[in-house]
């Protein structure tokens, strides 16, 4: 008999192994007993088929701002089918598995971090986000002149960070909400953490967190979080004052350019786009009737979705102005992939976007009257787990 089920204690080394296999050292993983296994970040899941662990992943439920709100979301990491029982489809019924468990739990939503796109875009998640990957050497960065101070803090600071973070995070849908556990093991383990406090305030404007490689002279930028222009200038500043030390800086943020233009030095920055999270609906209609109202279409909408993977949402909705959202038997107006609905609903695209692109078809009067419901915003799954 098949089940999709969380992990026991006595189980974990076996969890584990499995894991080991594809993120370990490539050795053969050996563990004494239960508690000689790494903590782990989440709820440990296995499909099990006989008795054995034929694909395994870890379940998490962040909250992250969607909708204009912070929600509780299902989150997916560390999924593996072991080499041996690959090739036999036991990876999609585990990601359909964990789509129905969310779904028990009342969430909405999913998150991953993919290892690849393709496959996770076949199987219904869709690309949210993408990040600029900005290499410089420290001494590209303007000096603007020191204005107000950098302190260091650490643990013991986090009401201040968190305070500069909450203000950053909600300009974004999908940053994540975070603990005090998050910060602590998550964000400030082994790094360095220094914030901008402004001569004329008392009340932190940026920080950055980075730590520093000294055999490759690099300096890894984990996050820097600026809610004011000046205190992003002199976060910048404050990185080329580390040209002694090092010779090459490193940052991935969200979707920009405006280095380019900052740098005193614009040739001597390298910027990539990488790409960021997937998203994915767990149940199209729950997810659609928990918008906020204005974001109500200004007409009665049938949009048809097709999903590979959860049967639920493969299928007509009709979609009432009052957001009130059902299957039914009828021709769509609109037609769209999972996936694709995916990133509309986050706001990585809007629906005039996606039609242009052909990504979605639908008749001009579906298209006004969903023009509210999915529109373009700023998007960034802001930490990787």
């Amino acid at each position: 008999m098949d089940t999709f089920r969380q992990v026991e204690a006595d189980e974990r080394a076996r969890h584990q192994a499995i894991k080991d296999h594809v993120w370990g050292e490539g050795g053969l993983p050996d563990y004494d007993g239960p508690d000689d296994v790494p903590a782990s970040l989440g709820e440990r899941w296995a499909y099990v088929v006989d008795g054995e662990f034929v694909a395994i992943c870890t379940l998490m439920t962040p909250e992250v701002r969607l909708a204009g709100e912070w929600r509780p979301v299902g989150g997916i990491r560390g999924f593996v089918t072991p080499p041996e029982y690959r090739g036999r489809g036991y990876g999609p019924q585990l990601l359909e598995a964990a789509i129905a468990e969310f779904d028990d739990r009342g969430l909405t939503y999913s998150l991953l971090w993919p290892e690849s796109i393709a496959y996770y875009r076949r199987h219904g998640w869709g690309l949210v986000n993408t990040e600029t990957a900005y290499t410089f050497p420290p001494e590209a960065m303007a000096d603007p002149g020191r204005s107000g101070t950098i302190e260091r803090v650490g643990v013991d600071d986090l009401d201040r960070l968190e305070a500069v973070y909450t203000a950053y995070a909600s300009e974004y849908e999908l940053a994540f909400r975070r603990t005090a556990q998050w910060w602590r093991e998550r964000v400030l383990a082994d790094a360095w953490t220094y914030c901008y406090m402004p001569a004329d305030g008392n009340e932190a404007e940026g920080y950055v967190v980075y730590t520093i490689d000294r055999d490759a002279a690099t300096l890894s930028v984990a996050e820097l979080v600026a809610v004011t222009a000046r205190a992003r200038r002199q976060l910048l500043a404050f990185l080329d004052r580390h040209e002694p030390q090092v010779e090459t800086v490193e940052w991935s943020c969200p979707d920009e350019r405006r280095l380019l233009t900052e740098a005193v030095d614009p040739d001597a920055v390298a910027a990539s786009i990488e790409p960021g999270g997937m998203g994915r609906l767990v149940d199209v209609a729950t997810a659609i009737a928990s918008l906020p109202a204005d974001r109500a279409p200004t007409a009665t909408v049938t949009i048809g979705v097709s999903d590979p993977l959860v049967a639920v949402n493969d299928a007509v909705f009709r979609v009432e102005s009052d957001l009130s959202c059902a299957r039914v038997e009828a021709d769509p107006a609109v037609t769209v992939d999972v996936s694709v609905l995916s990133r509309l609903f986050a706001g990585t695209l809007s629906i005039q976007t996606a039609v242009a692109r052909e990504a979605v078809t639908a008749s001009d009067g579906a298209l006004a009257a969903l023009e509210p419901v999915f529109q373009r915003r700023d998007v960034y799954v802001s930490d990787f787990f």
